[in-house]
């Protein structure tokens, strides 16, 4: 197995590639099988994310769930070694640029209790490659701390499933993982 660092590299050159040649329909695909999962009922908050790089649209997908009436916020990074801070967004207020290109919201905080996440990399038993920041993983790992009820779904490519991520005892593995074609479940 590769190490983590030559992994990421790897797997980003996949990603990027799909990305290219994706034209929006991806996003849709993926926004069609979230909107049916049984594991969006009678929640009160999702999380999204703003795009970057090659990443999946996640504002398609956050459309679609406001037209649905699902409440959703974005995640603001913090300081490094923190876990991130989540703040609702109605779609009408105006995003302010963050660290890495992320947009945030300036709206209150918020308790997800699903979040979508991207992903450079994941396998079939529900792990995820990350930028290697740590940010999702000290997230999840405090929210399940809490006692909440958390869903976490990666949102990828189909191209970015692996055999086996490399993977480290603090990483945080995914329940759900949507890609263009198929819905692969972990929980």
């Amino acid at each position: 197995m590769l190490d983590k660092k030559l992994q990421r590299e790897q797997s980003l050159v996949l990603r990027d590639r799909a990305h290219a040649e994706d034209d929006g329909m991806a996003a849709r695909k993926i926004t069609a099988q979230i909107i049916m999962l049984p594991e969006l009922d009678e929640i009160r908050m999702i999380s999204g994310y703003s795009p970057i790089h090659s990443e999946l649209d996640c504002f398609i997908i956050l459309k679609a769930l406001h037209a649905a009436r699902f409440p959703f916020c974005i995640p603001t990074t913090t300081p490094k070694g923190n876990p991130l801070e989540f703040r609702s967004w109605n779609m009408r207020t105006q995003l302010e640029e963050g660290p890495f290109g992320t947009m945030h919201s300036s709206e209150s905080i918020v308790t997800p209790e699903v979040l979508l996440v991207p992903l450079i990399a994941f396998d079939l038993e529900g792990n995820r490659l990350g930028y290697g920041g740590g940010y999702y993983d000290r997230t999840i790992e405090q929210l399940r701390a809490k006692n909440i009820e958390l869903v976490v779904i990666g949102i990828g490519y189909d191209n970015q499933k692996l055999a086996s991520v490399p993977t480290d005892s603090y990483d945080q593995s995914l329940d759900i993982v949507v890609t263009e074609k198929k819905t692969y479940r972990f929980i």
